[in-house]
């Protein structure tokens, strides 16, 4: 098929999808219904073909909201008012800044050179650098910028194709190192945090930081390593150069760096200071988000010395558009009516459920959802719709949400995902290579919520 046959088929699906889904979608619930449908699909299959950069089509789709459906800008600009806009920013500054000073590389590999020189020891060392820059840095998109730089200089290093499965296993790791930490802490994920104000109301989640420790870091560290065993999948009869080499090319990195620079132990006391105010929350009353954001824009202050006034000026921030676009998604098809048909559709089903089915079928909810939405819109769409389902039920909704989350983080297909999608454009990665681990994780999700319920059972939260 020639590129012009290509570009035609592509344009053909774009309309024709929509059609099929606005012929399709139910009448009964809102006269708008069936027109945000057609959008909406419209938006996931130009995501799904790359047929327009996906930035465009994220803005596009939020001005079709108000010019086609006719709905009020301040509801498709809601949700600029949102945390998970700021903590992104934040999280992409200081991911800027710890990139550009080299802390981020330094943290990694000095995880890295802990655990020796064999596949195994790398694959325990990514692990352990994504726990702790999860840590210090909130925001996924950064964190997989950060990692697959370290995981691309290693295949180069080594000597290896870019187009090898071993180069496609090392980015993946890269990738499950900066994104499986998703759930390790309450900020890990700047799309989490946001999450919670969607499930009990701006301001009025239950949960703060050290209750989010006892009720979902152990699982998430379960999920981590069940995740990394799926890299074994990918690497398949493959192996790394002698551990003496890899060790090497690890050492000789870190050596390149010299010594921690003053710019880098400032910006670690900056960072520091930004994850103590989710720490700190509970007892200071201050939003988190907002003074991490607050101190993340101190990185550009001329007398600190990290990142320079200009360097700013060159942070592509066009992501926030496509993170909007995502949520205008959720929240417009709220004010049709789309969220109610959807719990329409779901709830009776699960409500039928004990508490244990009801938390895998939460699970498996998000998986399949993700094929169809971005996890941003599936969330703002979906979310509502636990916590109503947690009252129908008489029981607590957290475990239901938790689940929903973990499904939402499964996927094996670039569009699912941004940062998923950006590690297709290192070059390093085929996505043959990937999609096995990856439909295997799926199942390796679901062991993990089995595993959870009684853990969960036993705190009191189930």
């Amino acid at each position: 098929m020639t590129q012009p046959q290509k570009s035609l088929f592509k344009w053909g699906l774009t309309f024709i999808i929509p059609l099929l889904v606005y012929m399709a979608a139910p009448r009964d619930v809102s006269a708008q219904l069936p027109m945000y449908m057609a959008l909406a699909s419209a938006a996931v299959v130009l995501w799904a073909l790359e047929t327009i950069p996906p930035v465009v089509t994220a803005a596009g789709l939020t001005f079709a909201f108000i010019l086609v459906l006719g709905m009020d800008p301040e509801l498709v600009f809601a949700p600029w008012s949102t945390t998970l806009i700021w903590i992104a920013f934040g999280g992409c500054l200081f991911g800027e800044a710890m990139r550009g000073t080299g802390l981020a590389k330094r943290i990694a590999l000095r995880c890295l050179m802990l655990v020796g020189g064999s596949f195994n020891a790398l694959l325990v060392g990514f692990a352990l650098a994504g726990m702790l820059l999860g840590l210090l840095l909130p925001s996924i998109f950064a964190r997989v910028v950060i990692f697959c730089a370290i995981g691309a200089s290693i295949v180069d290093a080594l000597g290896l194709s870019p187009k090898s499965r071993m180069s496609s296993t090392l980015v993946l790791m890269s990738f499950m190192a900066a994104t499986t930490p998703c759930l390790l802490f309450l900020h890990t994920s700047e799309t989490f945090i946001w999450a919670f104000e969607v499930l009990f109301g701006k301001g009025q989640s239950p949960v703060g930081f050290w209750e989010y420790m006892l009720q979902g870091s152990l699982v998430n560290v379960l999920y981590i390593i069940g995740s990394f065993l799926c890299i074994y999948v990918a690497k398949g009869s493959e192996s790394l150069p002698a551990p003496a080499q890899l060790r090497a090319v690890v050492l000789r990195s870190h050596e390149e760096m010299g010594a921690m620079r003053p710019a880098e132990k400032r910006l670690m006391v900056l960072v520091l200071l930004g994850i103590s105010a989710f720490m700190l929350e509970p007892f200071t009353g201050i939003n988190a988000v907002f003074l991490f954001a607050a101190t993340a824009l101190l990185c550009y202050v001329p007398p600190l010395q990290i990142q320079s006034p200009e360097e700013f000026n060159g942070i592509n921030i066009l992501f926030l558009i496509m993170m909007t676009g995502c949520i205008a998604m959720g929240m417009v098809g709220g004010a049709v009516g789309a969220n109610k048909w959807a719990v329409s559709q779901v709830v009776p089903f699960l409500s039928e459920l004990s508490p244990t089915l009801a938390v895998i079928c939460s699970y498996f909810s998000g998986l399949v959802v993700n094929f169809i939405l971005t996890p941003l819109a599936a969330t703002a769409a979906f979310t509502p719709a636990f916590h109503e389902l947690g009252m129908q039920m008489g029981m607590n909704p957290l475990p239901l949400f938790y689940a929903f989350n973990y499904g939402l983080d499964q996927y094996v297909l670039p569009y699912e995902m941004v940062p998923f999608l950006y590690i297709f454009t290192t070059g390093y990665v085929q996505l043959a290579h990937v999609v096995k681990p990856l439909a295997v994780r799926m199942l390796v999700g679901g062991g993990v919520m089995l595993l959870a319920v009684p853990y969960w059972k036993m705190i009191g939260i189930l």
